[in-house]
Formats: structure tokens, sequence, C-alpha cells
């Protein structure tokens, strides 16, 4: 019983010492918002990720995207340039589609992950390609990350035992 006592208080200690803190409370995501003659759209993506698909000319694809007011987005493509040129944005309601061209909005990693930019682009919509104005704003921003400093469920086991066999130790030491 001594020798159990004496381990379990190691790994008490070792618990202790050695607590790290979860990998799940830290997630980098970017934030979407496109505001601008009425509209107000706002959703958020990983901010390192494989995209669902890619087009010919380099359009990421990402599917099922989660907007404001519980819209989902069937599809939602992000360009640094289409065909059509750049610093613009279509919808198609009907498609539930949404499309963000600008330069700057990814850079592709070596890896074949895409990592998503961040700032400020004036955008206009389909009519600036008949002369229409830049009226639209797109802000990306990555939140600071609040990660809450909580041990990893190993850890809690350990400590567990490690005071349940102390409290055991103790007790057999006084009888």
């Amino acid at each position: 019983m001594r020798k159990f006592s004496y381990i379990a208080g190691l790994m008490l200690f070792a618990a202790l010492v050695f607590v790290q803190p979860s990998k799940a409370d830290s997630m980098n995501t970017n934030n979407y918002q496109l505001t601008g003659n009425g509209w107000n759209i706002a959703f958020s993506l990983p901010q390192t990720l494989t995209p669902s698909g890619v087009t010919w000319n380099g359009i990421l694809i990402f599917n099922n995207v989660a907007s404001t007011g519980g819209y989902v987005f069937n599809t939602v493509e992000i360009g640094n340039a289409s065909a059509y040129g750049t610093n613009y944005w279509a919808f198609g309601s009907s498609t539930k589609y949404l499309e963000l061209e600008a330069p700057g909005l990814f850079t592709w990693n070596a890896n074949g992950t895409v990592t998503l930019g961040v700032g400020t682009f004036t955008l206009g919509d389909y009519k600036m390609f008949r002369g229409g104005p830049m009226e639209y704003t797109l802000t990306i921003v990555d939140p600071p990350a609040n990660p809450v400093n909580t041990p990893e469920p190993a850890s809690l086991i350990l400590l567990g035992l490690g005071g349940l066999s102390l409290g055991a130790f103790r007790r057999k030491a006084s009888q």
C-alpha cells in the first residue's frame, strides 16, 4: 500500500507540473462582414483550411457556410481575381450563392492549404461592370483568441487518483 501511495503521489505531482491547456480551446477563425447599400452579411471561416474545391482560375469554393440570421449559403466563392475582374461581390438568392473577389483575400501554403487574409476591401456589385459605384465594404478580422486554460482529461484523472491515494494513505496511517 505504501508503494502504491508513493507512486500515486508522484503521479499527482507530475500532473500538477506538466498540465497543458487543451488544444480545443483555441480555433483561429476569420470573421467576414459585407456591408453597404442596405446589405449586412456576416459569416466565419477557419483561418487556415483546405477548401471544398478550387475552380480552374484559382477561386476557392466553400460549401454550406452558415451566415447571420440562420441563413446558410450553399456556395461561397472567394478569389483574388476572376474572369470578370476584381474588387466585386455577387449574390444569387435562388442558388444561395455568394462570391467575393479582391486581391489579398487568401494565400496558398506549400502544404496545399490556404490561409485566408484579413483587412478591409472596397467592393462593387455586378452593376460595377456597367459603371456602378464601389459602395460595399468587406471587413475581414481575425478576432483574438480567448483560450480557456483547461487541463487535459488525462491530467484530471491523474490528479484525482493521486488525491484519492493520498487520502487513503493518510486514513490508513491514522488507524
